[in-house]
């Protein structure tokens, strides 16, 4: 998500200008780091946002979810994923601008997956796993803020490992919530 917050200031600004069991509301609350570090510092907190992803994001990122069920919940993700043939990919202009051919078919496979999770916080999560596995296997290049394609993922040696990039991803959110979880209930 553009333009973060780093959670060093949101923290301080807490501390400083609140107490515990406080609310504290972000008007802007962007991806939600505010109502992280409100959470983490025993106070409750308000999010406004307009953006979709970033309202996804910060939910995903302030809702605890039992760490081994997310693991459990990947597990059941690629065996699934591992044995679809086939999935409708999604439908916009230019798709194949943007993805090649086998990350198309690999990132329809994977969210026909996540959507098939019935319980909405879990898919959810997996769904924010997969907007960053997305970004990651596209054309684009890197920490910029407009789009540009990057000339050597044009080359036919660009074979992102679309499922593997996922894993890795959702390995590393499922031990953030694993850490923000044992922060927030003191353990």
């Amino acid at each position: 998500y553009p333009a973060m917050f780093i959670p060093q200031v949101a923290r301080k600004l807490i501390e400083v200008f609140s107490s515990k069991h406080d609310t504290v509301c972000d008007i802007f609350c962007g991806s939600g780091t505010t109502l992280v570090e409100s959470s983490l510092l025993n106070r409750n907190s308000i999010g406004i946002e307009l953006n979709p992803l970033a309202i996804l994001i910060a939910k995903v990122k302030t809702t605890s979810i039992d760490p081994q069920t997310l693991t459990n919940n990947l597990k059941t993700i690629i065996s699934t994923h591992n044995n679809i043939k086939n999935a409708a990919p999604p439908k916009f202009t230019n798709i194949d601008f943007w993805f090649s051919d086998p990350v198309i078919k690999d990132l329809a496979k994977l969210k026909q997956t996540i959507l098939n999770i019935s319980e909405e916080n879990i898919r959810n999560f997996f769904s924010v796993c997969f907007s960053e596995v997305a970004r990651i296997v596209y054309f684009t290049r890197h920490k910029e803020f407009k789009l540009f394609r990057d000339k050597g993922k044009l080359e036919k040696s660009f074979k992102p490992d679309v499922l593997g990039e996922f894993i890795k991803i959702c390995e590393n959110n499922i031990l953030g919530m694993k850490e923000y979880i044992n922060i927030v209930t003191g353990k």
